[in-house]
């Protein structure tokens, strides 16, 4: 069912240029006729500072009615921003719509809908901390059995306290560097790209899973640089 809602700014991420933003785009148009939508789409992680869609969305946040997306976490998943940008919302009385999720001050009762808003930015958030909590917990078992425990993994820093958390800048150059070699990039090269030292790329692939959320199969990466390597697929230069 379509609202009536003018002045909608639509707000579409996905992960990396070879993903397709057809399904957000189709999930938003089935409550927002077309002409309505002024869109904004990145290609990006959502731990990146850098989504320049994102960022001029808030900058001319003033001209919507409402900010429709398909889930929360497609805005991000620091809590810290997520909470920011929604109270700017509340603020300027702007709507705001996850068509996936049950995330709607659209026509919604207001706590209602601030209720489920809060619950699912602090999901978001927790999905990104347990991921740390994870790398944690093996460095501490490390320590209890004695093992030297050497400088964070890549796209993780240390405080003062001792305690690993994520840098989301690094650790969004990490996850893009991963999504790249699974098209079948030169691992080297691609990691001089992103900046990432060579010593760490065996421990970082190795634990692209566990640490990046994201899977990584050699010898799929294997067939897929062959491909490259015979032609069969081209890549675009990375710029």
């Amino acid at each position: 069912m379509q609202q009536t809602t003018r002045n909608v700014a639509g707000y579409v991420r996905v992960s990396t240029d070879d993903q397709d933003d057809d399904r957000q785009r189709e999930s938003i148009l089935r409550h927002y006729d077309t002409d309505d939508v002024a869109w904004h789409v990145d290609i990006e992680s959502g731990a990146s500072l850098s989504r320049e869609q994102y960022n001029q969305l808030r900058e001319t946040i003033d001209q919507y009615d409402v900010v429709v997306t398909t889930e929360i976490d497609r805005l991000g998943r620091s809590f810290s921003e997520l909470a920011s940008f929604v109270e700017e919302l509340r603020e300027k009385d702007i709507d705001l719509h996850c068509t996936e999720q049950p995330i709607s001050t659209v026509d919604n009762d207001d706590w209602m809908g601030d209720l489920l808003l809060n619950l699912m930015i602090v999901f978001a958030d927790a999905e990104r901390r347990m991921i740390a909590d994870r790398v944690q917990q093996g460095i501490d078992k490390a320590r209890r059995d004695g093992k030297r425990v050497g400088r964070p993994p890549a796209g993780y820093d240390v405080d003062e306290d001792g305690f690993l958390y994520q840098d989301p800048a690094e650790y969004a150059k990490v996850q893009n560097f991963i999504r790249e070699l699974k098209k079948g990039r030169p691992k080297t090269t691609t990691a001089e790209y992103f900046g990432i030292p060579q010593s760490s790329i065996q421990s970082i692939l190795k634990r692209a899973e566990k640490n990046y959320e994201i899977e990584f199969d050699n010898d799929l990466w294997t067939i897929e640089r062959a491909k490259v390597e015979a032609g069969e697929k081209l890549l675009e230069p990375l710029n």
